[in-house]
């Protein structure tokens, strides 16, 4: 018989052979008998090795070489039968890796265990695909507790269910209280809904088809539920169905939601104004309620034409106010008019636009206000012609004096140019306000001062007036400034008055007229007009602002101004109002706007000093009214400045053609063989540095595309001088 040592040689040359990773632990003299493939895969040479069982403790943590000895103990009283461990452990180069050891006792001396024989596997992959398992069942979960949403299986063999977690936690129950079955969830909807659960679920089995359902359950204390269950067949590799693997959804709030915004949409319908319903994510939902979800123009950037930065800005202005309105809102030049509500559900994370296209109601309601101002420019033409003539007769006047005195070789002439002068400026004075008057309106909103714009244009009103007419301003001191469209403020207040003068003549031929203002509360202005006319009876003034309603007598009205009046109001989020009697006898209208109440009046700044700094500077003038070009070179060259003068284009190609450099181009706007911007590209081509002036007898201020400042003609060396200066 071999002896002990040659039979354990060769069962270690046997186990070598099979690339095993063994170890075997002489407990009588407490050595243990590392394989070679065992030292490899500790990180050492790939040979055997013997030391004491201490040798484990290198590479270990402490409290897991405790653990494993524990069970060692708990096999050799025969409490377990084998020893059965899995922990990570660090090799020779100190990487961490993770062992799976099997050991067992297998010979004994008596009833005395002598010798422990133990297996050892590299369980690094497995334990790392394990953990990636684990964590992405945790992203599952917290996934599925964010979108109020679990998953669910049906086995078709077993005919058994199984629910997550979360479908435990959306129904309010619990692994422990409650099996799943399909029998049990029927009975958690509503009766209605109960049938119709049983039915989908049978006919998808069936059909082998796809699941939805949308149902009510009732949870403890009667709380109702909706909830929403999709799922779809699942297969094996032949094509034969195994189960039924699906979601259920939590969608109470959604539903609310939806209903919420449904009565909304339900409201518009019936005026098919389109409703866009759109997330924080820019996703569309709910268009189905959309009065336009049919058709193309179901994409808001379909149906407005605005940018993505105009669209963001909304956004942003949505939800920091909750709710922002604008009316007559255009993004291309006013070809397309929008009235534009946006509203930011902030619990629910959604915009709702309401956009209606008022285009062509716009231009009718500019239209009107053209054709209105036509109207009162007829009225007061006949006054306005009148006070031309005698500027025109002031001026005549006085030159021909001039002419008188010059000739007699009289050199005391100051007194009449002084009087040619004023009487221009007069002129002017009319000219400026009428051409302001009947220039096409703008819708642009500014900050001005309503009380100092009413002064200003109180020449307006007394011409417009009879001079039986007693007209009166009343204004206490205050000083404040609104928004608002500054032509349509005035536009507003010559509609009162004129109204009010009518409502007198029915009365007689004179009468009162007042305007007065006063700062209330909330930083309100009211502007007040009370006349002495026959009033508006009682039955009238829900009617007053109605479009084509008129209390006038035949041929005195066509009842669109007030209705006209209440729009622009109320489109700049002002206010009108009316009585029938005033303390003057007849009505009062209130006008009421928001305003900003200033410390101190706003008052412009003159010139007091020359800062035209052309001293040295070579000028060319270009102008075909050969006294205006003589005069602004007469100037001009008083302040030191060479000047070339050209009354044509001939003239002016010339001057071009000689290669004279200028440092400043003073051109009129209109002249008979060219345009101002010919003549402009004509000069910066040849001078790319050359700054440009431009004057003009009329010249639209919604001209944008002008980029040089205009001077108005007429104009004095005052007003040259303080033009040249910018």
């Amino acid at each position: 018989m071999k002896p002990r040592s040659l039979n354990l040689e060769y069962t270690h040359r046997a186990l070598e052979e099979l690339d095993e990773a063994y170890w075997e632990w002489d407990l009588e003299h407490d050595t243990v008998f590392y394989s070679a493939q065992l030292m490899s895969l500790l990180g050492y040479k790939t040979k055997a090795y013997k030391d004491s069982r201490e040798f484990w403790a290198k590479h270990f943590a402490e409290e897991h070489l405790a653990e494993i000895y524990q069970q060692v103990e708990l096999h050799l009283k025969g409490k377990i039968n084998n020893v059965d461990v899995s922990y990570p452990l660090k090799t020779n180069s100190n990487e961490t890796i993770w062992i799976h050891g099997v050991a067992k006792i297998i010979e004994y001396d008596g009833e005395r265990a002598k010798l422990i024989f133990g297996t050892v596997r590299n369980i690094t992959d497995s334990k790392k695909l394990y953990s990636q398992l684990k964590k992405q069942n945790d992203w599952l979960s917290l996934t599925e507790k964010i979108s109020n949403a679990g998953h669910w299986r049906y086995d078709l063999q077993h005919k058994s269910l199984n629910w997550s977690r979360e479908v435990f936690r959306i129904h309010g129950l619990s692994k422990k209280s409650f099996t799943p079955t399909l029998e049990s969830i029927a009975e958690l909807f509503i009766e209605k809904d109960s049938c119709l659960f049983t039915e989908k679920i049978k006919q998808s089995i069936e059909e082998l088809a796809p699941l939805y359902f949308k149902g009510t359950i009732i949870k403890k204390g009667g709380v109702k539920l909706k909830v929403e269950i999709i799922a779809e067949i699942e297969r094996d590799s032949f094509g034969f169905a195994q189960g039924l693997f699906g979601v259920v959804k939590d969608i109470t709030r959604q539903e609310t939601i939806f209903e919420k915004l449904k009565l909304l949409a339900m409201v518009n319908l019936t005026i098919k104004v389109p409703i866009f319903f759109i997330d924080d994510n820019d996703n569309i939902v709910y268009q189905d309620i959309s009065p336009h979800h049919d058709n193309e123009s179901s994409v808001l950037f379909n149906y407005i034409n605005f940018s993505i930065s105009e669209y963001m800005n909304y956004k942003k202005m949505a939800m920091e106010n909750g709710q922002i309105k604008q009316n007559n809102v255009s993004f291309d030049k006013y070809n397309s008019v929008f009235d534009l509500s946006v509203t930011y559900e902030s619990e629910e994370g959604i915009y709702i636009w309401i956009v209606e296209n008022v285009t062509e109601k716009f231009r009718q309601e500019q239209q009107q206000i053209i054709s209105n101002r036509l109207a009162l420019l007829g009225n007061t033409f006949g006054n306005v012609s009148h006070d031309i003539n005698n500027v025109l007769g002031v001026a005549l006047g006085a030159i021909e004096m001039l002419e008188l005195k010059f000739s007699r070789g009289d050199q005391n002439i100051e007194t009449y140019i002084e009087r040619v002068k004023n009487a221009i400026d007069k002129g002017k004075s009319v000219t400026e306000r009428l051409l302001a008057f009947t220039r096409k309106p703008t819708i642009k909103v500014i900050s001005f001062d309503p009380i100092q714009d009413i002064k200003e244009n109180e020449y307006l009103f007394k011409q417009l007036l009879l001079s039986t007419i007693n007209f009166t301003f009343n204004f206490k001191p205050m000083n404040c400034t609104i928004k608002f469209p500054q032509g349509e403020f005035i536009n507003i207040l010559l509609n009162l008055v004129l109204n009010a003068q009518d409502a007198i003549q029915e009365k007689g031929l004179s009468g009162q007229i007042d305007i007065t203002a006063n700062l209330a509360g909330d930083n309100r202005l009211e502007i007040h007009v009370k006349d002495s006319g026959i009033g508006i009876r009682k039955e009238n003034l829900t009617k007053i602002f109605d479009p084509f309603y008129s209390s006038k007598s035949v041929n005195k009205g066509n009842g669109i101004g007030l209705a006209n009046v209440y729009n622009t109001m109320y489109k700049h989020n002002g206010l009108i109002q009316v009585e029938g009697t005033s303390d003057l006898g007849g009505a009062h209208f209130t006008l009421v706007f928001k305003c900003k109440e200033l410390k101190e009046r706003f008052q412009r700044i003159k010139p007091t000093q020359d800062n035209t700094n052309i001293k040295g500077k070579r000028i060319l003038v270009l102008d075909d009214e050969i006294s205006i070009a003589e005069f602004v070179a007469l100037f001009v060259e008083s302040k030191g400045a060479d000047v070339v003068i050209a009354n044509n284009k001939d003239e002016l190609i010339n001057i071009l053609e000689k290669e004279n450099v200028f440092d400043i181009f003073i051109t009129d706007m209109i002249l008979p063989d060219l345009s101002g911007r010919e003549a402009v590209n004509m000069v910066t081509e040849k001078f790319t540095d050359i700054k440009v002036y431009s004057i003009s007898g009329y010249i639209a201020i919604e001209d944008r595309s002008w980029d040089y400042p205009v001077l108005r003609k007429p104009f004095n060396s005052t007003e040259l001088a303080e033009f040249l200066a910018k």
